[in-house]
């Protein structure tokens, strides 16, 4: 009877142990697909090994024979394969290799299906009604550098000097949002931080790319209390001098 005890209890704990086991593999490929690689899908198992070649040498794209606009070539043939190949895209990838016969063609599709795929995973950000447009902007600059290597994000997202204000003004939104009850100098000084940490080195050329309409949605957001309580009249002269108190007060 001990002998037969002993073999139950033993059995018993095998049991367990493999079911604690299973269950560790169940909850880890759970996690796995529920949290995946944003690289995972940049690639079909038609470009994966260029895709992965391009993670060295990226480079390679700014050389003879590749479309000197890599963007606007993109653009172009996802326009193509969604409305003349019905989103077809073997048809892409033959028209790929048939335009651009040698490694090129191979290459450019794997930028596509990686391009293709942030494209996804970026409208899947734009339409969450949980993040405010910062943290949109955040997310979306997050997946590119997730996705593409540094000299492909260059050739994909350029930096242009319109691009800082959008990413001020949305911090600032943002900031108010999260921080309703602070004061219009906390804001200010929150505001010219950022605005310095953006511009950097560029301040005089992404400077002159901002537009009135501007700086009056910024003074907007950091007075909203005190024009609230104005006439008219009073607001147009107020703005205008927090407009010019703002740009000083920026080189200060």
């Amino acid at each position: 009877m001990p002998v037969n005890k002993k073999k139950i209890i033993t059995f018993l704990f095998i049991l367990i142990l493999l079911s604690l086991l299973l269950g560790g593999l169940v909850y880890f490929l759970f996690q796995k697909k529920a949290n995946p690689d944003p690289k995972e899908s940049s690639y079909d198992s038609r470009s994966e090994v260029y895709w992965q070649r391009l993670q060295n040498r990226p480079e390679v794209l700014q050389g003879p024979g590749y479309p000197s606009d890599l963007r606007d070539f993109l653009e172009t043939l996802r326009g193509k394969e969604s409305y003349l190949w019905e989103g077809d895209r073997d048809k892409t990838y033959v028209f790929l290799l048939e335009t651009y016969p040698d490694e090129r063609g191979h290459v450019l599709y794997a930028v596509y299906v990686a391009f293709m795929n942030w494209k996804e995973k970026t409208q899947e950000v734009e339409t969450r009604d949980d993040l405010s447009s910062y943290e949109k902007l955040t997310a979306v600059n997050r997946l590119s550098e997730e996705i593409f290597p540094l000299v492909l994000r260059q050739l994909l997202f350029p930096k242009h000097p319109t691009k800082p204000p959008v990413w001020l003004l949305s911090f600032l939104e943002d900031y108010i949002q999260k921080n309703p009850y602070s004061y219009s100098r906390e804001r200010k000084r929150i505001f010219l931080k950022k605005k310095a940490d953006l511009y950097q080195k560029e301040k005089w050329e992404i400077q002159s790319w901002e537009s009135p309409m501007f700086f009056r949605q910024v003074v907007d957001l950091i007075y909203a209390r005190e024009l609230l309580e104005m006439s008219e009249e009073e607001r147009t002269s107020y703005r205008s001098a927090k407009q010019e108190e703002l740009k000083v007060d920026f080189w200060n």
